[in-house]
Order: C-alpha cells, then sequence, then structure tokens
C-alpha cells in the first residue's frame, strides 16, 4: 500500500468525514432560549460556544438554565468551571432555580424543602463543579478540565476565560495567553468530543449607550486576543438594561448571534425575561427583536 503522511485525506475517506458530518446530531437550548434554536439549532459535541455581555447582563442565569434542562433531558454529566462565584454560591442559585422561588425571600424554606431541591440538582452527582478556591494561577486548570472530561462530562462551562488568562498566564503576554488557553481548550474539546461553553467579557463601550443600558455587542466588542472570535464556532452576545425604569425591560435579556459555523445564520435572536419571584428565565418574543437572517 502506498505511503501517505498522517492527516492527508483522499477519496473514500473524504466520503466517510462528509457522511459522519450528516450524522452530527444538536442538542436544543432550553425553551426559554428559543430564539437561540432558530438561529443556532442548539449544541454540538466538538464546538465551542462563546457567550459574551456586559456585566450583570444575566451571563449566570442563562448558564444555569442551560444546565438544568441537559440535566432533564440528557443522561450526561455536566461540568461546570464558575472562576467568579463559590461552590456554596453557585448550590445556592441551583436550588432557588429548582424550587422556582429565591430561598432568600420570606417565608423561609425548611431543610426538607432545600434538600429536595438539592437533590432534584444534585442528588446523582451528573453535576460536577470545580472548587477554584479563589484562585485559578497554576497550570493545573486544563487539566482539571480534561479530567471532567475523562468523568464523563459531555457538556462543560468555562465561566470566564478573562480570569482563567490573567491568573493563569504563566509569564506570557496578553494575546499570547488568550491564544494558548483557546487552543488548548479547542484540543480538549476535540480529543473528548464534548461541547464547551465559554464566556468572555466586552471591551468597554467607546460611545453611546454602554453594554449595562442594554446594548447589544458586535464580534469587534469581544475582549482579548482575535482567536476568540475564530476558534468559537459560535457566538452569542446578550444584553439587558440595568437601569431601566419599566420592570420588564429592566429584566429582558435580549440576544444576538454574532456568529454561527454550523448554520451560517447570524442576527438577532430573541429575548428572554427573568422572573424575580421564580428566579427562572422565560422566552418572551420581541417584535423589535424577532429573529431574522442577516
Amino acid at each position: 500500500k502506498e505511503w501517505s503522511p498522517a492527516g492527508i485525506i483522499v477519496g473514500d475517506a473524504v466520503w466517510e468525514h462528509f457522511k459522519a458530518r450528516q450524522d452530527v446530531k444538536s442538542v436544543p437550548y432550553p425553551p426559554c432560549l428559543q430564539g437561540l434554536n432558530d438561529k443556532l439549532e442548539g449544541m454540538r459535541f466538538g464546538e465551542i460556544t462563546l457567550f459574551t455581555s456586559g456585566t450583570g447582563s444575566g451571563k449566570s442565569t442563562v448558564i444555569k438554565e442551560i444546565a438544568l434542562d441537559l440535566l432533564e433531558k440528557t443522561e450526561d454529566r455536566i461540568g461546570l468551571i464558575s472562576l467568579e462565584e463559590s461552590i456554596g454560591d453557585t448550590a445556592e442559585k441551583f436550588i432557588s432555580m429548582s424550587l422556582k422561588r429565591s430561598i432568600s425571600n420570606p417565608p423561609p424554606l425548611t431543610e426538607e424543602d432545600l434538600k429536595a431541591g438539592f437533590d432534584t440538582v444534585f442528588g446523582d452527582e451528573r453535576l460536577v463543579l470545580l472548587d477554584h478556591q479563589g484562585s485559578v494561577g497554576d497550570s493545573s486548570l486544563i487539566d482539571k478540565i480534561e479530567y471532567m472530561c475523562l468523568m464523563g462530562c459531555k457538556y462543560l462551562v468555562l465561566d470566564h476565560i478573562t480570569i482563567a488568562v490573567s491568573e493563569g498566564s504563566e509569564g506570557l503576554s496578553g494575546n499570547e495567553a488568550i491564544d494558548k488557553i483557546m487552543s488548548d481548550l479547542l484540543k480538549v474539546v476535540k480529543r473528548h468530543n464534548v461541547w464547551l461553553g465559554l464566556i468572555s467579557h466586552l471591551r468597554k463601550a467607546q460611545a453611546g449607550k454602554s453594554f449595562e443600558e442594554g446594548n447589544l455587542a458586535s464580534i469587534d466588542d469581544i475582549k482579548g486576543s482575535g482567536s476568540i472570535k475564530q476558534i468559537s464556532f459560535d457566538i452569542i452576545a446578550f444584553a439587558r438594561n440595568l437601569v431601566a425604569q419599566d420592570d420588564h425591560e429592566r429584566n429582558t435579556i435580549k440576544f444576538r448571534v454574532l456568529k454561527s459555523r454550523f448554520t451560517g445564520r447570524t442576527g438577532d435572536a430573541g429575548s428572554a425575561t427573568y422572573d424575580p419571584k421564580t428566579t427562572r428565565l422565560t422566552n418572551s418574543r420581541d417584535t423589535e427583536f424577532e429573529a431574522v437572517d442577516l
């Protein structure tokens, strides 16, 4: 048989890769994020999805809605690496969302009620959390993420890339550090065939309304090296107006797809409304932000 170096593909081998591509399955986002399904058709293994927004725009709530939905409709493990939250804070928010009420509001819940909410989310040990103990300044973050994959986590969330880079850069410059960690993350995603949700911050707005006033970002507003935008398969921006006088507007998160390698469909992708009583998101089709292909 004629020798060829590894990675050179011709003929029937190309056809097999093509057929495998047609068999790729998409797992839908939860119903409260239906606008994203309209554009992206869901999440896929072997891909990195970037979520980006201004401070306080609801990233944590959106990610937790995705995790809860995956726990309900799949049998897979989910790994959550939250570098801004303690384990206790993460558990409290998940329990509140599971019980559909804020546990900090009166009347107080019994320990039995709290344990029921806890068991719903954590009882079967499919939701795996990373206890970073306030620091990720060593080179083991990628190793820990890979270990989560070996534990069986098929969906991973890293919140957020900015902290992971700034505290674990190993002497590299800002862009070099981002390029390295993005390359490492892509290798992990491909090697273990998992989905990775990656959260990134935005640059400071230069003019007009800030992102915290409901301004939706463009792809050039993403903070950090160009590798973040290039390596990510899908990019989702969202925003809410934190200072709006109207309660409904202040609690509404608007979504925009900036990149979609799988479908090619981009543009505004609907909105979701946060209910402070239930601590949950519901889909709110806003005619002003109805999903339209650009």
